[in-house]
Order: C-alpha cells, then sequence, then structure tokens
C-alpha cells in the first residue's frame, strides 16, 4: 500500500511541476504530500511556492522536512532555498551557516559562492543593510470591497480531522480502516466536483466571510480557500 500511494504521489508531483498556475501547483504537490508525506520534490517546490507568497516559517518548515531525512546538509536545493527564506527574514549568521553548507555541496557554483560573500560581508558589518519596506496592504484593508477568487482547498486529511473532530497529530491513531477510507474518498468527491467551496463554508454571511483573516471579503461561489469548513 505504501508504495502504491508514493507511485501515486509521483503523479501529483508530475502534474504539479508542469503546471503553470502557482496556485494549483501548490494544490498538486499538497495532493502528492497527502500520500507521501517525506516526498523531497514537492516539499521543496512547496517551499519555493511559499517562499513567493511570503509565507517563509512555512516555507522553511518543508525545507526542513527534507533535511531531517538527508543527515541535515546534504539536499542542496533545500540547503539553498532556505538559506533565501533566511536571508529574506533578515536571520543573516543563519542564513550563512545554510548558504555554506549548499558552497560544499557544490563549490563551483557562482551563484552560491556570491550569496555567501554578500552574506558574510552583512554578517561581519561591512555591507549596510537597507531597511526592508513594508508594501502588503494589511489585510483588513485589502479585504473590505475585494472579491476572494481562488482555488486553495485545505488537505483532505485536515477536513477528515475535523469532521472526526480530533487534531491532525491524533487523526492517525482515532482513524479507522473501512469507515474513515470512505469518508476521504467523499470530501475529495465533494472538493473536485467544487460542492466545498466557499458558498457552503461555515464562515460565508450573506456573501461576505466571516474568517478573522479574511473578514468582509466577498466571496466567489467557485473559490475556496485554506480555512474552509463545512456548515
Amino acid at each position: 500500500m505504501k508504495e502504491r500511494n508514493s507511485d501515486v504521489a509521483v503523479v501529483w508531483v508530475n502534474k504539479g511541476l508542469n503546471e503553470q498556475d502557482p496556485e494549483k501547483k501548490l494544490h498538486y504537490f499538497d495532493l502528492a504530500l497527502e500520500l507521501d508525506p517525506n516526498n523531497p520534490v514537492a516539499l521543496n517546490n512547496k517551499g519555493m511556492l511559499l517562499y513567493k507568497k511570503g509565507k517563509l516559517h512555512e516555507a522553511i518548515e518543508c525545507y526542513d522536512k527534507i533535511l531531517k531525512q538527508y543527515n541535515m546538509s546534504r539536499h542542496l536545493p533545500a540547503l539553498y532555498n532556505k538559506a533565501l527564506a533566511l536571508k529574506k527574514m533578515e536571520r543573516f549568521e543563519a542564513a550563512l551557516t545554510f548558504m555554506n553548507r549548499a558552497l560544499k555541496q557544490q563549490p563551483d557554483s557562482e551563484k552560491i559562492k556570491l550569496h555567501v560573500e554578500n552574506l558574510t560581508r552583512i554578517v561581519e558589518g561591512k555591507e549596510e543593510i537597507k531597511p526592508r519596506v513594508e508594501t502588503r496592504i494589511p489585510i483588513e484593508k485589502l479585504a473590505v470591497n475585494q472579491v476572494y477568487t481562488q482555488w486553495e482547498p485545505p488537505a483532505v486529511s485536515t477536513l477528515l480531522a475535523y469532521e472526526m473532530k480530533c487534531s491532525q497529530k491524533d487523526i492517525k491513531y482515532y482513524k479507522g480502516f473501512g469507515e474513515d477510507l470512505v469518508k476521504e474518498k467523499i470530501i475529495q468527491d465533494k472538493l473536485n466536483r467544487r460542492v466545498y467551496c466557499c458558498g457552503t463554508c461555515q464562515f460565508h454571511k450573506k456573501e461576505l466571510c466571516q474568517h478573522k483573516d479574511t473578514k468582509a471579503m466577498l466571496i466567489s461561489q467557485n473559490a475556496i480557500c485554506r480555512n474552509f469548513r463545512p456548515e
């Protein structure tokens, strides 16, 4: 069963790699990780997508899951990408540590060498750090009169844990072998048919979202977000 899950996960990974839309790419990688939580390709690509969305902590979590499998120092893409995320967070000493580890894996890389030189100058105080300008609009201002149209559903395991009234960490202890597999298929089917969408979410009231992250945002009936919970 485990080998079969891994094979199906590879199919979802390939779909994600070939997809152009970032949200759909992320969705495919999430599907792969539901079946194979340690798939390094899915984790690394999901991390890069989260990095681009500004979700740096979540991106680093993806890279860390890879590095735990590779003794923290033998997976070049995860080392390099974690260093970039740490640099973006202005954690320069930590970024330099991981960029140096990446350089050990590929000592001839001019790109990595330049990053190491730049981070070294910053850590040693030889290069002035320009203050980061916050350009993002606060969510409470962005939400008003805006229409949410993205299709970014939560993982099936998240919705299953919600229905079983337990945490995702505990779900494997409460989960049965027959009935809950059927529940998973039902949940996936509802997502595929767009039965589960903003219009059937418990936070949906009078065409507006009432969740704290997107409160007062208008919603499309063909949209869904990570905070979706069925009525």
